[in-house]
């Protein structure tokens, strides 16, 4: 898979998702937060893409909150239905940080 390439220029997007993940600790947990995948993570990250408007609603929540909060998840349709099983798990962390 070729590398996207890298827009010089920083957005309010590529920042809030530089945020996240170093609040959740690395793309990994972020993209298992999100229930998306590292590597749209790093194709929004370069800048790319932008990511959906959900999803980067819910990167402003996690910024916002300073944590991995199940509140970041509500207006996430794919999230929302695992939420009840995900959000014991991310509240954890979130205490635990």
């Amino acid at each position: 898979m070729a590398t996207p390439p890298l827009r010089r220029e920083s957005t309010v997007y590529t920042r809030t998702l530089a945020r996240a993940i170093e609040i959740a600790g690395s793309v990994e947990e972020l993209a298992a937060f999100l229930a998306s995948t590292p590597a749209e993570i790093g194709t929004w990250a370069t800048g790319a893409s932008n990511p959906p408007m959900p999803i980067f609603l819910a990167l402003v929540d996690v910024v916002a909150a300073n944590a991995l909060t199940p509140t970041a998840l509500e207006n996430l349709p794919v999230a929302r239905a695992r939420r009840s099983s995900a959000a014991p798990r991310w509240e954890a962390l979130s205490r635990s940080a």
